[in-house]
């Protein structure tokens, strides 16, 4: 059996291959190429690990952000953000909620004291919860 076209690989290979993508790249890079991989990226099969780094380009990190954050919840397992900037604006966006059900791991580097503890309550109740 001959494969002459990355389309006919097998999902589970596609997924195998995902693991490796950091989640906003995935989603950005195949969720309108076609409705095979808009089917594969969201699967629940797949779950995406998100590296988020805020850098000067504020818009294409705000799109990330909240496409993949906000419209794939349920299937994300991790979240590590790097912030500089804007972290108020950020982080007022995270809101992590029951719909989490896969989170098992966030992690929030360069944040001020005075952020972290506006956003703790959110995840104490998250915490209380979900588990």
């Amino acid at each position: 059996m001959s494969i002459n076209s990355i389309e006919n690989l097998c999902d589970e290979l596609f997924y195998e291959i995902f693991d490796y993508l950091n989640g906003c790249e995935l989603y950005y890079a195949f969720s309108n190429l076609n409705s095979r991989f808009q089917q594969l990226i969201n699967s629940s099969s797949l779950l995406l690990k998100l590296k988020l780094i805020y850098s000067r380009t504020q818009e294409i990190f705000m799109n990330n952000y909240q496409q993949v954050l906000c419209f794939n919840k349920n299937q994300i397992l991790s979240i590590h953000l790097w912030l500089s900037e804007n972290t108020n604006q950020i982080i007022s966006l995270l809101n992590i909620d029951s719909s989490f059900i896969r989170l098992e791991s966030l992690i929030l580097n360069s944040i001020e004291p005075d952020l972290l503890n506006k956003l703790l309550p959110t995840l104490i109740v998250y915490l209380v919860f979900s588990h």
